[in-house]
């Protein structure tokens, strides 16, 4: 493999953690190939841990076990992310929570000091996990020109909650997913289905053939009224679990029912409308045993090989369930193991979505433990290895008991919880899903990973060329592995019931020699240039005067976030970092950035919000070669701009 040189060490910005620390200056071995991070999950000694970094060294050609391989140059499918669903009843628990205890939890699902979520799911009309039973035309005889149609009830809690995610991440990708059509579009006659056990159906529950068109612009409109409200519907879910039928709302199709109802209702409704949201199927597990019918090959295949239906199909959703009659009685959850199913539809459809669309620990909150957190370690990256380009949990907030529902006993863990005095309560599989999430964010590629080993692994690949190996360890031993990157390893010792990245570049070379035992100078620079500044008629508060040695002078920049000031050195130099004296900023969120052409930045540091406690700051980070030095502004901390009196770049001489 061809390696480029690194222009900077890299950040380690999972869960809000920068890469290696400045360190008791020492010279590198001379069989290191490069650094890697690290960055934990465990059961026991830490739930969000960044570990010392390790180094790569010279491969073994002898090594023939306890590996995991990487091949950067193999890259699979591109993800959107991760994300979890918005039902009523993780909203209802949302808006119960004071309005600092909701910002703390919004910030961390989607904000950049938290999980980073970018995906987020809710329920087209209620669910079981809704507050109340309703759809949007809830009428006592049928209405097919849908005349009383209305999302008023969305806008009680699941609106203005999704809106306010929005508010984090405005890039946030919206799947929406109906569990039944209004009651009179049924052959039941209600919302509901029958039956207590998944599969078994003793009531017709689908949905009137006559009804057909109406349903389809019933969905048509509520795509509509949800874009009035502010929020693009990314992506539609013909039916959730489209062939179970349990207490709560749903639905029942066949496959020749699917193919009508798409090829010649939703699908054409959809296009004289001008929408074109992913249209997905399925929407259930990933078994093909009786228990699922048609099963998640053959109804898939069957759909996606009629022509007239396939043309408006852009993916396939599941979940993680499984089922049999022995668990139920039980009351003990089961997950699917069927990732074989995956790869067989998608090698017949090669250019079919895959999305991974709810999971959740059953049969009981499961509140404190650590059983979940394994559970998602095991199926999001066994998903992941099977080309799936998205993984969305289910109720993203619920109540100590693991509700409300409605209508139904059916309790479920979250990653977030509260107890029973409205604490928030963060569980372990909330880390889990942080650490996943903040390395799968979008555009991030699946590459090729092999092993011999049994723990559970996959790799990402950013748009910068940083590689992240996440490797699970779900049993109560310790593990070791060695990671193989080309010519390179770096053996790694994994936790019992735990979740470990490894991130590094994957184009490393060694950036010329560099003595780490040499001094830290403070230098001057030559130049400083910035994305804005205060307009002011008596001071300047240009770039310049954040490098003119003078305290009574200061950069100020606009108030807004993302604002930078870059330092320019005579020359390309060994930087180790950088000293700031702040007027105002000193405790935000930012990157430290550095680059040879002014151009191309890599960050090498990433500094949390109130990390730094005094306005002369030191930001040290591991040395390299650089001419430019930037300050890279992500999240003030108050409503002013950023603000800086002096600036030194710290260079080894």
């Amino acid at each position: 493999m061809k390696r480029k040189v690194m222009a900077g060490m890299l950040t380690f910005a999972m869960l809000g953690m920068s890469l290696g620390g400045f360190q008791t200056p020492q010279v590198q071995a001379a069989e290191d190939l490069g650094r890697v991070g690290v960055h934990v999950s465990a059961k026991e000694g830490g739930y969000d841990e960044t570990l010392p970094d390790l180094h790569f060294k010279k491969a073994d050609a002898t090594k023939t076990s306890g590996y995991v391989k990487v091949y950067p140059e193999e890259k699979r499918q591109t993800f959107l992310g991760v994300g979890g669903a918005m039902t009523e009843s993780a909203a209802y628990n949302l808006q119960k929570l004071s309005k600092e205890k909701q910002e703390e939890v919004y910030e961390a699902y989607f904000g950049e000091n938290g999980a980073k979520y970018s995906v987020l799911r809710s329920t087209i009309g209620s669910a079981d996990f809704s507050t109340r039973s309703y759809s949007y035309n809830d009428t006592e005889e049928p209405d097919p020109e849908l005349k009383n149609f209305s999302i008023e009830k969305d806008w009680d809690y699941i609106i203005p909650a999704v809106k306010k995610a929005q508010s984090y991440r405005s890039d946030i990708k919206f799947f929406a997913a109906p569990w039944a059509p209004p009651a009179w579009m049924k052959k039941s006659g209600v919302r509901r289905g029958q039956t207590g056990t998944a599969g078994i159906n003793f009531v017709d529950n689908s949905v009137k053939p006559e009804y057909y068109e109406s349903y389809a612009n019933y969905l048509v409109k509520y795509i509509q009224e949800y874009e009035k409200a502010g929020i693009d519907v990314y992506s539609l879910s013909m039916q959730n679990e489209a062939q179970n039928n349990p207490k709560w709302e749903a639905a029942t199709w066949s496959t020749d029912a699917v193919i009508d109802f798409v090829g010649n209702h939703l699908g054409p409704a959809l296009e004289r409308n001008n929408l074109d949201p992913q249209l997905l199927i399925w929407d259930w597990d990933k078994g093909n045993d009786p228990m699922h019918h048609d099963g998640f090959i053959d109804f898939n295949t069957k759909v996606l090989s009629n022509e007239k239906a396939r043309k408006y199909i852009d993916g396939i959703a599941f979940h993680w369930y499984a089922g049999d009659v022995w668990h139920e009685i039980q009351g003990v959850p089961m997950w699917s193991k069927d990732f074989y199913s995956l790869d067989t539809v998608k090698e017949k459809f090669p250019d079919i979505h895959l999305y991974a669309t709810e999971a959740c620990q059953e049969k009981g909150a499961w509140f404190g433990s650590f059983d979940p957190a394994d559970r998602y370690i095991y199926d999001i990256l066994n998903d992941f290895e099977h080309g799936t380009e998205t993984w969305i949990d289910w109720n993203l907030v619920l109540d100590r008991e693991g509700g409300p529902t409605q209508g139904v006993v059916n309790k479920c863990h979250a990653p977030v919880m509260l107890d029973e005095n409205n604490n928030v309560c963060y569980q372990p599989s909330y880390y889990i899903l942080k650490q996943i999430s903040r390395t799968v964010q979008p555009g991030t590629v699946s590459i090729k990973t092999t092993t011999d080993t049994d723990i559970v692994k996959t790799a990402v690949m950013d748009d910068e060329g940083m590689v992240s190996v996440m490797l699970g360890n779900i049993t109560d031993s310790e593990k070791k592995v060695t990671v193989i990157d080309d010519d390179r390893s770096v053996d790694v010792t994994l936790k019992p019931h735990s979740l470990t990245t490894v991130k590094y570049d994957s184009d490393y070379q060694p950036d010329g020699d560099i003595d780490e035992t040499l001094p830290d100078v403070a230098v001057k620079p030559i130049a400083a240039t910035a994305s804005s500044y205060e307009k002011n008629p008596i001071y300047n508060y240009q770039a310049v005067s954040a490098i003119d040695d003078s305290m009574k002078t200061r950069w100020a920049s606009d108030w807004t976030n993302q604002e930078d000031i870059t330092f320019e050195l005579s020359s390309r130099a060994t930087v180790s970092g950088i000293q700031l004296y702040f007027e105002n900023g000193h405790d935000a969120l930012y990157d430290i950035q550095v680059s040879d052409d002014g151009k191309n930045f890599k960050t090498v540091k990433t500094v949390m919000i109130e990390e730094m406690k005094s306005p002369q700051v030191t930001v040290r980070f591991n040395p390299v070669k650089a001419r430019y030095v930037r300050f890279q502004g992500i999240q003030r901390n108050d409503k002013y701009g950023y603000s800086i009196y002096d600036a030194k770049v710290l260079v080894k001489q």
